[in-house]
């Protein structure tokens, strides 16, 4: 029985290694779509988030004259300011300004006497590209506000520290590795997505696809048992997957060089012993995805019917990853339950240097396994009867 298993194994590797798509799909496309997209969209947020800090503001001032001292503390600060539009609201509500501060006539009289003098910010609350200049002209004037407080407590000689009885301070006791924890939050995503697509087309091409090609008939009738050949077949496909996730960890792993981590006082932990503990610990999602595409492949009539059905498939490892993303909590138990969340929760830890012990990465490899062996049982099963042919 192993002999046949082996040679149906090796039969569908070899077809498929001069399948050119599936090549490219393996080798090229499912591991280097992560670390690519990664990197591009790491080093264009974190270099415009520096060019954004070190960028003067640009600030529309209505009745500059009214605040001169506001105005020079403004400049000293990386503020550049323009003039106003004629109508301050509605520049902001057609998109033409950012934010607008306008300085009423009476401040001057208001801020001579000591007493609460008016500003007003005009922004657009819905318009999300404009909150970060928005909070530094915010961030400037309750600058300017406590540095006039404490003058004029001076001048009354009273020290400024008797209006802040507290003294906070922050003790941050993460470590570097741990504050990547944003920064990392979307590579497990890419080792599900570079396990399902090395699977993908391995898993069409031997079940619709042999059915569109009219072999799978002549297969199921030679002597070689059909729980013998399913299984040689779902071995080929896990083989796949388990390529493509290797290639995809060991891209990723060499792509956190091209991280400036450093600018952002974080340290990513994805060295060699990480990337090969991540690797195993995903590998039994290898086995659960190939049996579940092999499953609903098997249903299909035509190459495309099951390419349609299938990309589906790509979602539903995703939604644990995302709702962890959305709603973060804490590794539990319960969680190592359920295929592609544990993953996506081991991968992490150990990219931030945490230990969630031996216990966790048991329940997740074995829960996982068990759910893909009741697949392949499954996938075995409807090969067995006779309207799998139909």
């Amino acid at each position: 029985m192993m002999r046949k298993l082996w040679t149906v194994f090796r039969k569908e590797v070899v077809d498929n290694l001069r399948d050119r798509r599936t090549l490219l799909t393996v080798l090229v496309f499912g591991p280097l779509f992560g670390p690519i997209f990664y990197v591009a969209i790491m080093n264009v947020a974190v270099n415009q988030q520096i060019a954004n800090f070190n960028r003067p503001l640009k600030l529309p001032v209505a009745g500059a004259e009214y605040a001169p001292h506001l105005i020079g503390y403004l400049r000293q600060h990386n503020t550049q300011i323009e003039p106003a539009p004629a109508d301050p609201r509605q520049a902001v509500k057609d998109g033409k300004a950012d934010v607008v501060l306008v300085i009423p006539k009476d401040y001057g009289a208001a801020f001579d006497a000591g007493r609460p003098a008016t500003l007003q910010l005009v922004m657009d609350q819905a318009k999300q590209s404009a909150q970060k200049n928005v909070s530094r002209a915010r961030d400037l004037l309750e600058a300017y506000e406590r540095e006039i407080t404490a003058l004029r407590l001076l001048a009354r000689g009273v020290d400024p520290r008797a209006t802040t009885p507290l003294a906070v301070e922050t003790v941050d006791v993460s470590t570097p590795e741990a504050r990547a924890g944003m920064l990392l939050a979307f590579i497990p995503y890419f080792f599900l997505f570079a396990a399902v697509i090395g699977a993908f087309y391995l898993a069409i091409d031997a079940t619709a696809g042999e059915r569109e090609r009219g072999s799978l008939e002549p297969l199921l009738t030679t002597a070689v048992a059909r729980s013998t050949l399913i299984s040689g077949k779902l071995a080929a496909v896990t083989l796949f997957s388990a390529v493509s996730l290797g290639l995809d960890v060991v891209a990723l792993s060499w792509s956190q060089g091209l991280i400036p981590a450093a600018k952002l006082n974080i340290v990513v932990n994805f060295g060699g012993h990480t990337a090969l503990a991540i690797f195993l610990v995903m590998l039994p999602f290898c086995l659960l995805i190939a049996a579940l595409l092999t499953v609903v492949a098997s249903f299909t009539r035509s190459y495309k019917e099951a390419q349609t059905w299938l990309s589906f498939i790509f979602i539903l490892p995703m939604i644990p990853v995302f709702a962890l993303f959305l709603f973060p909590t804490e590794p539990t138990i319960w969680m190592m339950f359920v295929p592609a969340l544990s993953q996506d929760v081991l991968a992490t830890a150990l990219m931030k240097g945490m230990a969630l012990g031996a216990g966790f990465t048991a329940i997740s490899v074995l829960s996982t396994l068990i759910f893909g062996v009741l697949l392949a049982w499954l996938a075995v099963w409807l090969y067995r009867r006779e309207k799998v042919l139909g």
